[in-house]
């Protein structure tokens, strides 16, 4: 724009010297040729003037025209310079070594270069933007299923590139395969500008978080850059997509404007009208074409689209009925029951996201007198709101010429013609309905057949995935077009590479549906909140069929048949042609599925073929097939039949295992790896006593199938076990599968016992087995019948780290820390002992929450929560949580009343039986985890040894506290003055065990009646208590304990009772609360929970009523002593405390 301007700037510098020199030329010549006047002398006068004049711009104006000359010459000199600026010069990386190039914006601010290979193609996208960078491979040209490559730069200034997968309009995930599908190679961001380059796999071998390359074809591209690299939602204006041709495929039409050279233009218009205010409306305008006996369409562009315009369609009308022609020229007429469109042949649509179309030179579709002279506009509006006044105008433009074209375009219509009478399931993530073009109207096309060039998918809404199939001579070839992620608001014509049908193939037309915000069935039919399936197929040569389908004709009250059957709809006869409703379901084999299609489940299969298919890893997969006839046998308890399977990996594997089982110890294991001559491959069966090398398994029965071998880089074995499922336990559902490989070099062997190296990886999955039984073939991964679907159950197993870092740190915190913690405060004798004893326990307990944050991990990664080793680790987890907190409470009890309280007993029971539980459970731990049986040993070892020393510990301090306890009751005794108080008699023997027994029958019986153990004594509760089933256990414990404590004998006796029964309730309440993460019933978890409840409650009563006062002082003689207080008796405890009995 500088250049033009300084060029045209200099030009008008110019126009002076043009001006005068005319001037002066025109006075000169009129001086000359005039006559004698009065005004002579003025003329004179004026000649000299310009003579002076003419003088000045002959010196003048030569100056200034070299002078242009020379800066228009140099603007244009630069001119190349200066588009080369804006062309491809500012491209940071070699051009060359790509074989194409486009421009994904208008201002060619964002280019696009690639080169397509036979596996790889690569690519190279560059962008004057300083921020992220986003290129998208879409289905659709909208995000949903796009598979991206991403590059920014990282806060450390490298530069990242990143495989995501969008599911929706939403941040694209990282896609698990960060190496395999995509392959970066370079990249790069500095001077406000970005670039990557990377190779991209053109086929998606069955990853759903990748999309196939259209390289011989057509595919969208969609990007996003930014001025930030923090990847959020991208602005206006720095997005866009773009619809480019990768291969060499022919081209008959682009989905883009171009003006066509001696084309005609006419306009199909609907007049403005007043949308209806209700939800749907139809409405139909007739128009003729151009007249002529045959022209041809060979461009069409949509008019602009109002809000409330849901698509637009233009129907041929081949002998329409005379009474349609008032329709002519008159206001579109919204009634759709009283138009009755009567015209079939489909011409063009418009629906949201489609632009126009242009066909490539020699192409386009016939019309004229020998064809269709009207055609039939029909405008459908969706009005949900109801909303009044709105005024819409729509339409279509095209190109046309009354010139022969070399190739005449015809459409057929198929899929659901019939829009009523169907319906679909609500609530499912995928509905499918299918409608079959049968034989019997192919068969009607050309000898030589036709080829298909473009397919226009349409669904509404709740569209999801949508493909046509072509069945050939009974098999599956190729499919027509396949179009997964469809969008509503992202519709095309998709531009196929030429695939030739012949006559005879049937057509099947199937589309999937989301049904999940559905609670009623969903119709077909012309409503927005209806349902439509359609696929219009554009090919050539042009013939009279324009639709193939199939109908219910019970549907249609004049017809006589009753039933599905075939529908051709052909315009040179008066009436559809039926066929048999036999053509429908005929049988037929499937194409093995392929690309990112392999995870369909709803194709049809005719031989009941069933395939389960896994890939823990982007280039690992597993495969299943039981056949019908082996679980029939399995049911009947009959011999087994044989099972297959399939195992697939890169020959970049050392080796790949499949087994059948949760750990490596006497599971069913088969290891494939290369053969020696590296052709063939080796499947070796083996079994496994635990953590070791598996050995070979004479006892297997297995044969490799036809297309195991090696071959493009990959292995694969086709398996057959003729007695798996004698081993393997192959009925139910959910079946354990387990699997492991090796990265490295070829083993290259034919030795089926040939030693292995251990796994860098391994992993754990479920497989539904119901998904993976059918079919009969001998070799079912060869069958074109299999209909395969893809688990996605698989979860990789931990990493052999972290499970080691978390038993190591378990045992020590079990093992070791606990232990002594325990063992100190028991038996040492060291000042701020309880200090101490705390300060051991909270570090074991640190590394105990670290231990189990790693478990806890690694259960959800391998599905172990529901093992009893992960049970008793988050109940100990819990439990221990509360033992800092109670023995700190019952510590500062202590310093006031200087005696053990039922905190005390609770919490010194609740660690013991805390630290038991906890070596048992690491013992549990590494049989869950199969370890080898040297880490058994070892565990078992120093876990004996603890224990052993724990438990004698706790025995020893348990004896020298009664021993203790003996020393006080006698000192008791002697300072009371009286020997026979001291002696046992018969009745205090008899109310001491009767007290005991009772007691002991509370924690044995109903849980009710330890609500009635807490009571206290009043006549109301009394007289409750009385009416109970509990009535006559509360009554014989209430004897016992007033007999009992009648006899001074058996106080002491009673208040270790009530000590031991505290501790005895802390011990049951644990025990119970573990009972309740290892049940798996729901009622026994809330009856057990009901009881360790009560028991914890019951807890703290004390029967007895003895109370504990002041500490002991000495006398004279250095006896300890207690004051009198009233009716009770003070004696010493062993603890150094005054105890209280009641009066007697």
């Amino acid at each position: 724009m500088i250049i033009q301007q300084l060029t045209i700037g200099r030009l008008n510098m110019l126009q002076p010297c043009f001006q005068g020199a005319l001037t002066a030329t025109d006075y000169l010549s009129g001086g000359t040729s005039g006559t004698s006047s009065p005004d002579s002398v003025h003329i004179s006068l004026a000649v000299a003037a310009h003579q002076l004049e003419l003088r000045r711009l002959l010196l003048f104006c030569p100056t200034m025209f070299f002078l242009s000359i020379t800066l228009c010459t140099l603007a244009f000199s630069a001119l190349p310079a200066a588009q080369s600026s804006t062309d491809l010069a500012w491209i940071p990386f070699d051009r060359d070594q790509f074989s194409n190039n486009t421009a994904l914006d208008n201002d060619g601010n964002v280019q696009l270069f690639w080169k397509i290979g036979d596996d790889y193609s690569s690519y190279g996208i560059a962008s004057r933007s300083n921020g992220y960078l986003a290129l998208g491979f879409s289905e659709t040209g909208a995000m949903t299923g796009a598979d991206m490559a991403l590059g920014y730069k990282a806060d450390n200034g490298s530069f990242m590139f990143e495989n995501r997968h969008a599911q929706g309009f939403v941040r694209p995930d990282v896609s698990p395969d960060q190496t395999v599908n995509m392959r970066f190679k370079e990249g790069d961001q500095s001077d406000n500008l970005t670039y990557f380059i990377f190779d991209k796999k053109n086929m998606a071998d069955c990853l759903g978080t990748q999309v196939d390359v259209m390289r011989d074809s057509w595919q969208w591209f969609i990007y996003a850059n930014s001025d930030s690299n923090t990847f959020a939602q991208h602005k206006d204006g720095q997005m866009g997509k773009k619809y480019v041709k990768l291969g060499t495929g022919k081209d008959v039409s682009l989905n883009v404007v171009s003006n066509i050279d001696n084309a005609k233009n006419f306009t199909v218009l609907q007049p403005e009208l007043t949308i209806p205010a209700k939800e749907t409306s139809y409405c139909y305008t007739l128009h003729k074409m151009p007249a002529g006996k045959k022209n041809f369409l060979v461009g069409e562009q949509p008019g602009e689209a109002g809000s409330m315009l849901h698509h637009l369609v233009l129907y041929a009308c081949y002998d329409l009925p005379d009474s349609y022609l008032d329709m002519l020229g008159k206001d579109a007429n919204c009634d759709a029951q009283a138009v009755k469109n009567p015209c079939n042949g489909f011409v063009t649509e418009w629906a949201p996201g489609m632009a126009g179309r242009t066909f490539e030179p020699g192409f386009g579709k016939p019309f004229g007198e020998d064809l269709y002279q009207y055609a039939m506009l029909e405008v459908h509006y969706n009005n949900p709101d109801l909303i009044e006044g709105v005024k819409d105008t729509t339409g279509y433009s095209f190109s046309w010429t009354d010139q022969q074209v070399e190739t005449e375009i015809g459409s057929l219509t198929t899929g659901a013609l019939q829009g009523d009478g169907w319906f679909l399931e609500p609530g499912k993530e995928l509905v499918t309905i299918s409608r079959v073009c049968t034989p019997d109207c192919t068969r009607n096309w050309p000898e030589e057949g036709i080829t298909a060039v473009a397919v226009f998918h349409h669904m509404h809404f709740r569209g999801v995935n949508t493909w046509v199939q072509i069945i050939r001579d009974g098999k599956e070839i190729t499919p027509l077009s396949t179009l997964r992620h469809f969008e509503y608001g992202y519709q095309f014509s998709k531009t196929l590479n030429e695939i030739k049908l012949l006559p005879g193939d049937r057509l099947i037309t199937t589309c999937q549906y989301n049904t999940m915000n559905d609670t009623q069935p969903v119709p077909g039919g012309p409503s927005s909140a209806d349902e439509m399936c359609f696929a219009w197929i554009d090919y050539y040569p042009a013939n009279s069929i324009l639709a193939c389908t199939e109908v219910d004709l019970s549907l249609i009250p004049s017809s006589p048949i009753n039933g599905s059957a075939g529908f051709c709809l052909d315009y040179t006869k008066d009436d559809p042609i039926f066929s048999s409703a036999s053509t429908l379901t005929a049988d037929y084999e499937l194409l093995p599925p392929s690309g990112n299609n392999c995870s369909a489940t709803d194709a049809g299969t005719s031989s009941g073929l069933a395939i389960l298919q896994t890939c823990p890893e982007t280039d690992v997969c597993f495969s299943l097939n039981v056949p019908a006839s082996s679980e029939a046998n399995l049911e009947r308890r009959a011999e087994p039949g044989d099972i297959f399977f399939q195992l697939s990996a890169p020959t970049s594997y050392s080796w790949v295992a499949l087994g059948q089982g949760t750990t490596m110890s006497n599971a069913n294991i088969f290891v494939m790896y290369s053969s020696a001559d590296g052709k063939n491959v080796t499947l070796s069966p083996r079994t496994a006593t635990g953590h070791v090398m598996p050995t070979h398994d004479t006892a297997a029965s297995i044969s490799l199938l036809e297309g195991s071998g090696i071959a493009n880089g990959k292995m694969i074995a086709n398996v057959r076990c003729s007695n798996c499922k004698n081993t393997m336990a192959l009925s139910g559902g959910d079946s354990d599968w387990i699997y492991a490989h090796l990265k490295g070099p070829s083993i290259a062997s034919d030795d089926l016992e040939t030693p292995i190296s251990q796994h860098d990886d391994h992993g754990a999955f479920k497989w539904d087995l119901s998904k993976a039984t059918g079919g009969s073939d001998p070799n079912p991964f060869l069958a074109a019948g299999s209909s395969t679907t893809s688990s996605s159950s698989s979860s990789a197993q931990p990493s052999l780290r972290l499970v080691q870092a978390h038993g190591a740190m378990a045992s020590l915190a079990f093992v070791a820390i606990f232990p002594i913690g325990a063992i100190l405060v028991r038996l040492a004798n060291l000042s701020h002992l309880a200090w101490i004893h705390g300060a051991i326990q909270l570090l074991g307990y640190a590394i105990f929450i670290a231990a189990a944050g790693i478990g806890i991990s690694l259960a959800k990664q391998g599905s172990y929560l529901s093992k009893p080793h992960a049970g008793i680790g988050l109940f100990l987890l819990a439990v221990l949580f509360f033992m800092p907190i109670v023995g700190a409470l019952q510590h500062r009890l202590y310093k006031k009343v200087h005696k053990r309280t039922v905190w005390s007993y609770g919490h010194i029971f609740t660690g013991r039986v805390a630290v038991v539980l906890g070596m048992i459970n690491g013992g549990l731990g590494l049989k869950l985890a199969d370890a080898p049986s040297r880490y058994k040993i070892v565990y078992g070892v120093f876990a004996g040894l603890s224990g052993s020393l724990y438990i004698g510990a706790m025995i020893f301090g348990q004896m020298k506290s009664a021993s203790e306890r003996k020393k006080a009751v006698a000192l008791e005794k002697e300072s009371s003055g009286s020997s026979t108080e001291c002696r046992r008699s018969p009745t205090t023997l008899f109310a001491t065990s009767c007290f005991m027994a009772s007691k002991s029958i509370f924690f044995l019986a109903h849980p009710n009646c330890f609500f009635f153990r807490i009571l206290p004594r009043s006549p109301t509760n009394n007289r409750f208590a009385s009416r109970s089933p509990c009535s006559l256990l509360i009554r014989i414990y209430r004897r016992c304990s007033d007999v009992a404590l009648r006899s001074p004998a058996s106080w002491p006796v009673l208040s270790r009772v009530d000590e031991w029964s505290a501790s005895a309730s802390s011990i049951t309440a644990v025990a119970t609360l573990a009972l309740i993460f290892l049940t798996t019933e729901e009622d026994m978890k809330l009856h057990l929970l009901t009881i360790a409840g009560l028991i914890i409650l019951a807890t703290p009563a004390r029967a007895t009523g003895v109370t504990h006062g002041d500490s002991c002082t000495r006398d004279e003689l250095g006896q300890k002593r207690c004051e009198k207080d009233g009716g009770h008796v003070m004696l010493c405890s062993n603890k150094n405390a005054c105890v209280k009995y009641p009066a007697q």
